[in-house]
């Protein structure tokens, strides 16, 4: 019989003895954007790296969604100038995962310091080979700068991932009809790009 003392409220609804998911591992689950490794190597290769643009974006709308009230974040400024806005998402990852998680091992600074390094050079070199100034060797170097870049986002992905509770990004490995679509789009930018460098004016 329950207790009918005081302090008991008579009018209140029966309390269930259903368990209820504490709000902290809710909101962990959908902090940033989960996908699995090998599904943003070839997303972001074969886009030649405009998959990149998307994937800056879902971090940061993922992240507003939970922390919107106390941070004013705008994902698609972050998105297109992810430079200024790298070392601050990895930042926010290393929070989540907390100084305990010792089977992450990544170092987010140098990391996101590698991204923005490699990033900016390669702009810099295509720059210089579209206007004709060392090509093709700038054209090469620009594309060759795409492996450093992709190495260090797929390493922020993995941590993402283990800070969102799906270490292998399951939830996210199946490759949708518009991710064959952008797939398709890419190899022709690709094509394009190759001709370019190789073929003489």
């Amino acid at each position: 019989m329950q207790d009918t003392g005081p302090d008991t409220n008579l009018y209140a609804p029966p309390v269930s003895g259903i368990r209820v998911e504490a709000p902290t591992e809710a909101l962990q689950a959908h902090t940033f954007y989960v996908v699995s490794i090998p599904k943003f190597c070839v997303l972001y290769v074969a886009t030649f790296g405009i998959y990149g643009l998307y994937w800056f974006y879902m971090h940061w709308q993922r992240y507003r969604r939970g922390h919107g009230r106390h941070e004013s974040i705008w994902p698609v400024p972050r998105a297109f100038f992810s430079i200024f806005f790298a070392h601050a998402l990895v930042a926010r990852i290393e929070a989540v995962l907390g100084p305990d998680r010792s089977d992450v091992r990544w170092s987010p600074g140098l990391l996101a310091t590698t991204y923005v390094v490699f990033e900016i050079a390669s702009n810099i070199l295509g720059r210089l080979d579209g206007r004709g100034i060392g090509s093709p060797a700038t054209g090469i170097l620009a594309i060759a700068a795409i492996a450093p870049i992709a190495l260090a986002l797929l390493q922020i992905q993995g941590a993402a991932n283990h800070a969102c509770g799906d270490p292998d990004g399951g939830s996210n490995r199946r490759f949708t009809w518009a991710n064959v679509c952008w797939i398709v789009l890419g190899l022709v930018v690709w094509t394009l790009v190759l001709i370019g460098i190789f073929l003489p004016a």
